[in-house]
């Protein structure tokens, strides 16, 4: 069986496609289009599913392979292209104008949350040729920037994205040190996290027909 050590090709594509992965977490981080939310994270999933599927042909498992395909079809495809069809073209969505801070300094923390990622995670040591030692600390960063993400948006859809990036660094992560799961356990997670999203959705995109624009501060309100 082939290794994910760095050395190895399929170790190489692995950190390549992990490196991308946390490109497009800083490119939703340092922009305000919604279209662009979704199409970075359709971008970020179909990276994911390149992910699931070299560590598919190493591990030679269907089960990894068909999680691959899932998670192209439903996070890569359906779930941006119906998120931009309700929430752009259907609402009319276009500018995120709810941030609680401006994009440099976000970026700026983004960058300190990469380097706290790289200097926590990369200090452990892995077994060389079992996994590509790099994706454990960009999974790592993943996850901190969509908390941060979530943290700097005030929108309700934008913050959502950036719970969906984060459960992506959670993946990312998963199918290179857990290949061995059962592979109902990942398709489950899979499956609630899809379910979660729609919910979601159908909650935004019905407050935003009465509100126009839904924030967590209206939200709040409504609360009250």
């Amino acid at each position: 069986m082939q290794s994910l050590s760095a050395a190895s090709v399929p170790g190489v594509i692995l950190d390549l496609d992990a490196v991308l992965i946390l490109l497009s977490a800083f490119a939703c981080l340092g922009s305000k289009l919604f279209d662009r939310y979704l199409a970075y994270y359709g971008a970020q999933s179909v990276l994911l599913a390149v992910a699931a599927g070299t560590v598919a042909f190493v591990q030679h498992s269907p089960a990894l392979w068909i999680l691959a395909g899932l998670t192209l079809l439903l996070k890569g495809l359906g779930i941006p292209l119906a998120a931009r069809h309700l929430l752009v073209r259907r609402l009319q969505l276009k500018r995120d104008a709810g941030l609680a801070a401006g994009l440099s300094f976000s970026l700026i923390v983004g960058a300190a949350l990469c380097t706290f990622a790289y200097l926590v995670a990369g200090q452990r040591t892995l077994a060389v040729g079992l996994v590509a030692t790099a994706v454990v600390p960009l999974s790592t960063a993943v996850v901190l920037l969509g908390a941060l993400t979530m943290v700097v948006r005030r929108h309700a859809v934008a913050q959502l994205i950036g719970w969906l990036i984060m459960e992506n660094g959670v993946f990312l992560g998963a199918i290179v040190l857990t290949a061995s799961f059962p592979f109902i356990v990942e398709a489950g997670i899979l499956f609630d996290v899809i379910a979660a999203v729609l919910i979601m959705l159908a909650m935004v995109s019905g407050l935003a027909q009465q509100l126009g624009e839904t924030g967590t501060s209206e939200m709040r309100g409504l609360a009250e």
